[in-house]
């Protein structure tokens, strides 16, 4: 295939892959905080919980066998602190020998894991000591013993780690918002829960690097692009530019400062300068106005109902993700990026087809304009728990029964295994799918 034959070319070493979560995908995680949360009546949709999930824990060779067939070179996965620690300083060595099964697994097939330490859940010892908003030395060691812990177990294996999941969400929807543990609405204790987070990203960056100076070490941010529903009101921008700081903008500043998000100008030692790389994870737009009982909204006024993510409600709007690497690249000039997260969950699969290629199509423009990102990972390789939606929403390249867990490889999964073979999107996909990227009417 010639090069004039490919519209979108992406760099020669790019890494391509797709990401899943312990949690969402393994099943029999009873010792962690969201287990305990899937038991509270309404916490989660048709009160599905994560008993069973996909049963990845012993499933994974075939799940593995599914990335070959999607051609790519990378993998990100979490591990699971409470199957590591179930008790304080107590160490399952059988969890940790399955993980070395998992990762070695990877290895010979040729995917490079990135590893994500902390990806929503905590143990729920850790939790029942005030979990994200006691930021003590004695309870943050916890957490610290783990890390070290990993790093010492998986050094040779492993060379990109992913310190915190989204510290944003994990403040913001658990602390201010209520529908995540610990199901809090206050902005004090978000404040709190986002300086904890930060302080742990940092003890865990300096930590693996000690161990491990080879490696590279990064976190993950969610962006949404926060937009006032009427750009004529006064208090729509100034509410707008408010969620806009303490969802996005704040984590970015205390990364590239040092200083924490509070009321009181404080650095928290050595979270400047505290990354290797910077991990995005894009799905949606923001509406906000003081019109709305909810002061937010994720859809324009009259959307197409069969483009929303089921669901949650999302309206696509892939040029987000161009913004949002702007916005990064702005923050941070020579910071590599990886896309950690970009994805859709839908019933209709053609649909999906589309959601892939306009995404795709904003990151190889950004590339162009000389943005560094390195790679891109689809959520998610399967269908899997969807934390407060349940099993509602699907966002896999593969199917999953959950009856019977079997597994088919959706038409999704197929073009994005062309589109990794072809390092990009060729002329025959783009006959294919013709239309322009979608964009909500804004």
């Amino acid at each position: 295939m010639t090069l004039e034959e490919r519209k979108f070319l992406f760099p020669p070493n790019f890494t391509w892959g797709c990401a899943t979560s312990a949690h969402q995908i393994e099943g029999g995680n009873f010792n962690n905080q969201w287990w305990w949360w899937e038991q509270q009546p309404g916490k989660i949709h048709g009160g599905d919980t994560s008993e069973v999930a996909c049963d990845h824990w012993n499933r994974f060779e075939e799940d593995f066998d599914l990335l070959t067939q999607l051609n790519v070179n990378a993998y990100r996965m979490s591990f699971e602190w409470s199957r590591i620690f179930p008790k304080p300083h107590e160490p399952d060595h059988d969890a940790i020998e399955h993980y070395h099964k998992m990762i070695d697994t990877l290895i010979k097939k040729n995917i490079t894991p990135f590893v994500t330490l902390l990806h929503f859940t905590v143990p729920k010892w850790w939790h029942d000591e005030g979990g994200f908003k006691n930021d003590k030395k004695v309870h943050l060691d916890h957490f610290t013993q783990f890390v070290e812990l990993i790093i010492k177990e998986f050094k040779e294996e492993v060379k990109y780690w992913n310190t915190i999941n989204e510290p944003n969400v994990v403040a913001v929807i658990g602390h201010f918002v209520g529908i995540f543990p610990p199901g809090e609405k206050s902005f004090r204790s978000t404040i709190k829960a986002t300086n904890t987070l930060l302080k742990m990203h940092t003890l865990a960056y300096h930590r693996i690097k000690k161990i491990d100076h080879a490696s590279q070490v990064g976190i993950v941010k969610n962006i949404s692009i926060i937009k006032p529903y009427r750009q004529e009101s006064m208090m729509d921008r100034i509410i707008a530019k408010f969620a806009d700081y303490l969802y996005n903008g704040a984590t970015l500043r205390s990364l590239k400062t040092g200083k924490l998000f509070s009321s009181f100008i404080r650095k928290w030692d050595r979270l400047k300068n505290s990354l290797d790389f910077i991990g995005l994870n894009y799905y949606v737009f923001t509406l906000i106005s003081r019109k709305f009982p909810e002061l937010m909204r994720v859809m324009t006024d009259n959307p197409d109902p069969n483009k929303l993510c089921t669901g949650l409600g999302w309206e696509p709007y892939p040029e987000g993700i161009l913004l949002a690497l702007r916005r990064i690249k702005k923050t941070f000039p020579n910071l590599p990026i990886y896309i950690t997260e970009n994805g859709i969950g839908t019933d209709d699969d053609e649909w999906r087809q589309r959601y892939i290629i306009d995404h795709l199509k904003m990151v190889h423009q950004a590339i162009q304009e000389g943005i560094d990102v390195r790679g891109y990972f689809y959520w998610s390789l399967m269908d899997n728990f969807e934390w407060a939606e349940g099993y509602s929403s699907r966002f896999g390249l593969v199917h999953v029964d959950y009856n019977t867990q079997k597994r088919t490889m959706k038409e999704s999964g197929k073009l994005y295994a062309e589109i990794v073979k072809d390092n990009g999107i060729t002329e025959k996909i783009l006959k294919k799918f013709p239309k322009d990227v979608y964009k909500p009417s804004f």
